[in-house]
């Protein structure tokens, strides 16, 4: 084991040079984060099984690179504080300390502190903060490593006792995923023994996450791309150049027959359809490093809580749009904290249900029908019917007469500021969590619904785009104007003539199909588009659905339909919900792409119209 200077186990202050090479230090900040993640996953699984040898030597690789990246960069700081956790694993892998509790709960605030560092590197680097010495406390830390490192025959002697004092440190740190700290408070050197925190100030907090890259402020997102895509993508280029050649040449002859001209056009639209395939294939992540970032937080929030509780992660490698992948951690870590809070019963009360101690949450994650689903499950006490009921009337959701069913009753949860929690815990209880994953969910164009056993726990099911660039797209025609309807929306298509449609008292009008009402919404009305005259055939009737709920629309005409590439049309039609986007369609026209769950919810609303009928 390598001799460690006394002088690196005090304070060590960190100080950007003014002559680093920026492209260094981004490389740095990218494996770093790489290897924390590695770091993180490693601590979790040896924690479960401390004599994998493959294990410790992953984690110690893990922190010997990390030593090594930092000390060329001078960043001795946090080559100081990675060499302490590689002499700390060099005691494991030679079997003079033995991996327990206690000592994962070292590494992982390690981890957390060497992010924190990697946080600061990468804010004044990037010009988000400017330079200035950076003094993140790491001496007590050091300490203990030290401790640990110097006494390790007598903490294997004593596994005992370092488990319950690993359930002290446990409960005394921050969530993995609890909101970032702008400024976080220095760190209240521990005891020389270095086990137990002296006080709730010895806390890490959890430091802001930030984009892998950055270049001149602006984030700059890395992906890790298979070779045998970009292979494949310089193959088709070379392809798309010599189609594009024969076209050219076939236009400029005038003995080219149009047979020729057409087979060409072909062969150039086969290889466009390809190399868009391939282009977004490269956009494609698995969703595995998201769901491994549950599994600290569900540890943290078990220890806090007092409780056990074991999460199964299946679908690993289901590949998912990169801007979908970053936006699914937030919805997810409040699904989590919300089960282990309210969900998960404590040890005693499962084993008096007759259930095991350890309570399970599950996320499954797998395609289906071209989306992404997303289920998080648990086995715990349920939500309660008669409990969200009661809530939803004393906050005027709900009348106290109506007959609601269970599916609306369950979403309620997803309300702002809704809350049957029966204290506000610093975990969870103030309404807020469900809320912010009901519109983070429905920001990627997708959907949530809960199905609930009370006394077996509950399931939340997320439907989500696999790609939020690209959607098939009903194009249709009203007036002058092109509007896109997502073709998943759209059930069914007829003339109007084929139907009964009612004008009600009220003014609204009502379409009659296989005795089912549905609202009529005439587009033309709706856009107050006067420029063409009607249709002399009428139109076309469509019928759209969103969350279970169904209207028909009015159009001009069924143009057909087109792979849309979603454009960003800015801040002019952020405020019109009926607008979800824009395209350039295949005659070089501007579409809007309109939002069939803001179409499905104008009023009146179905209910109310069958009411009125």
């Amino acid at each position: 084991m390598s001799k460690i200077p006394e002088e690196q186990i005090g304070e060590i202050p960190l100080e950007l040079k003014a002559d680093l090479d920026p492209e260094l230090v981004e490389e740095f900040i990218s494996d770093a984060r790489e290897q924390l993640e590695h770091i993180e996953q490693g601590a979790l699984a040896l924690e479960k099984n401390g004599h994998d040898a493959e294990g410790i030597n992953t984690l110690f690789r893990a922190f010997h690179t990390f030593k090594g990246n930092a000390g060329f960069l001078d960043f001795t700081a946090v080559s100081s504080l990675a060499h302490m956790l590689e002499s700390l694993l060099e005691g494991a892998r030679e079997n003079r300390l033995q991996i327990n509790s206690v000592i994962v709960e070292i590494i992982l605030k390690s981890r957390d502190t060497l992010q924190r560092f990697v946080d600061e590197i990468q804010a004044q680097i990037t010009g988000k903060k400017p330079r200035a010495v950076v003094n993140i406390p790491t001496a007590a830390l050091k300490a203990t490593v030290k401790f640990m490192i110097e006494g390790g025959a007598t903490m294997v002697a004593n596994v005992a006792q370092m488990q319950a004092t690993s359930a002290k440190i446990a409960a005394t740190r921050p969530v993995a995923s609890a909101p970032p700290a702008e400024a976080p408070a220095p760190e209240t050197p521990a005891p020389a023994a270095g086990i137990e925190p002296a006080s709730e100030s010895d806390e890490i907090p959890e430091p802001k996450r930030e984009p892998s890259n950055y270049v001149s402020g602006t984030a700059l997102h890395a992906v890790k791309v298979n070779t045998n895509k970009l292979d494949g993508l310089v193959d088709l280029t070379g392809e798309l150049l010599i189609a594009q050649s024969l076209i050219v040449q076939s236009v400029s002859s005038p003995n080219v027959s149009r047979h020729i001209i057409a087979r060409n056009l072909d062969q150039l639209t086969r290889i466009s359809k390809e190399l868009q395939r391939t282009a977004m294939s490269m956009r494609m992540v698995p969703i595995r490093a998201t769901l491994h970032k549950m599994q600290r937080l569900a540890r943290d929030l078990a220890a806090k809580q007092d409780k056990k509780v074991q999460l199964v992660l299946e679908g690993e490698d289901t590949e998912v749009d990169r801007t979908v992948v970053e936006k699914l951690s937030d919805p997810l870590a409040h699904m989590i904290r919300n089960a282990v809070d309210h969900g998960i019963e404590d040890p005693d009360a499962r084993v008096d249900k007759g259930k095991p101690s350890h309570g399970t949450i599950s996320i499954r994650a797998y395609h289906k029908s071209g989306n992404i689903v997303i289920e998080v499950g648990d086995d715990g006490q349920g939500l309660h019917h008669e409990r969200i009921k009661e809530k939803a009337i004393s906050l005027g959701f709900l009348h106290p007469n109506a007959s609601i069913s269970e599916k609306d009753l369950l979403a309620m949860i997803l309300r702002p500021g809704f809350s049957t929690a029966a204290k506000v815990t610093n975990i969870s209880g103030r309404g807020v969590g469900m809320d912010v994953v009901y519109k983070n969910v429905t920001n990627l164009r997708g959907k949530i619904e809960i199905k609930s056993t009370p006394g077996h726990g509950t399931t939340f099911t997320l439907r989500l785009p696999l790609t939020l660039a690209i959607i098939d797209g009903l194009i249709i025609g009203v007036g002058g104007q092109r509007y896109v309807l997502p073709t998943h929306s759209v059930g069914e298509s007829f003339h109007p003539k084929s139907c009964r449609i009612t004008t009600l008292p009220g003014g609204h009008e009502v379409v009659e199909i296989r005795k089912e009402m549905l609202p009529l919404l005439r587009l033309r009305d709706h856009f107050q588009i006067k420029d063409l005259p009607a249709p002399k055939n009428e139109g076309i009737l469509i019928v759209i659905e969103s969350d279970g709920k169904r209207r028909c629309l009015l159009a001009d005409e069924l143009i057909g339909k087109q792979e849309i590439v979603i454009k960003n049309l800015g801040e002019v039609f952020r405020t019109d919900p009926m607008v979800s986007g824009g395209a350039i369609l295949g005659n070089g026209c501007v579409g809007l792409i309109l939002d069939p769950g803001a179409l499905v919810n104008l009023e009146p609303h179905v209910n109310e119209l069958q009411l009125a009928t």
